[in-house]
Parts: structure tokens; C-alpha cells; sequence
């Protein structure tokens, strides 16, 4: 199925690129990766956008989204559901879409934007075996702020207290 949408240009540029990079950022680890196309697919285009780096404004790459959404996701990478997934990656469209209202006044879109998303990967050690997955990263990313420097070209979360 994935082979056959891969001869259509749009989708090789734009889902089909999406979806290698979330399989990427688990270290091909996830097994779902049917999921991960579905989902991409049906329900989160700003992500598709995202990924895909066709986004209006600057390119945002996140410091330490590999081990975000890798540890993020727990014990459950066969994710049968995709219940587990599904929930990661609408924590990461609400990271996304944090950092894009920050950049709202972004002088240029002609560059890249790094979000350093290490407290999250802390909070996740934290917590250790007592890591719920996707859900509970979607309920800590909640109420997320974050403090970009002056000129806008880099960031990072602040978590609630």
C-alpha cells in the first residue's frame, strides 16, 4: 500500500516524507508504522506540513525530538491500536503549534527555528518505568510555554510547575 502511494509525487514529498520522519524519530523502533500513515493521512495535516518542511514561517526543528518521541511513546511500541501513537503526535502538533505562535512576528520565514524540547525528555526520565506513553506526554505538553531568544531563531519549553 505505502509503495503504491509512493509513486504519487505529492504524497512523496509530502505525507510519504512526513511518515519516514516520525518512523525516524523513533529509531524505527514503532512498529505501527501503517498507523503512523494513516493518521498522517486523515487527521494531522499541520503535522504532514511540518515535517514535510513546507510550513508558512520558519522551519522548526526540535533539539532532542528524537529522544522525545522515542522515550515519549513508553513501553507500547507494537501499539496495535495506535492509541499510543495517536496521542504522541498530538502532543507534538501542540508543541508545533506553540512554537508557531511565538514566531507570529518573525521578521523572515527564510531560515530554521530550533525548539529545545529537553525538559520534556527529563520529565520523561523522570518519571522512568512509571511513564504512561503518548497520554501522558499529551497531558504534559498542556498549558507548555516557551521562551524563544531575541532574534527568534531558537527556543525552548518551559513546563508548568
Amino acid at each position: 500500500k505505502f509503495t503504491t502511494m509512493c509513486q504519487s509525487q505529492v504524497f512523496c514529498h509530502e505525507t510519504g516524507l512526513a511518515v519516514l520522519r516520525v518512523l525516524a524519530l523513533t529509531r524505527n523502533t514503532y512498529m505501527n508504522a501503517e498507523k503512523v500513515v494513516e493518521l498522517l493521512l486523515d487527521s494531522m495535516q499541520h503535522l504532514v506540513q511540518e515535517f514535510a518542511g513546507s510550513p508558512v514561517g520558519p522551519q522548526i526543528m526540535l533539539y532532542y525530538g528524537p529522544d522525545l518521541l522515542r522515550m515519549g511513546l513508553g513501553e507500547d511500541l507494537k501499539d496495535e491500536s495506535g492509541e499510543n501513537m495517536t496521542k504522541a503526535l498530538e502532543a507534538l502538533d501542540v508543541i508545533y503549534r506553540a512554537a508557531r505562535r511565538t514566531l507570529t512576528l518573525a521578521k523572515s520565514g527564510d531560515y530554521q527555528y530550533q525548539l529545545n524540547v529537553s525538559p520534556l525528555v527529563t520529565a520523561i526520565k523522570k518519571a522512568g518505568k512509571d511513564w504512561k506513553g503518548g497520554a501522558q506526554l499529551l497531558q504534559v505538553v498542556q498549558g507548555i510555554k516557551i521562551k524563544n531568544n531575541d532574534l527568534n531563531t531558537e527556543g525552548i519549553i518551559e513546563l508548568k510547575a
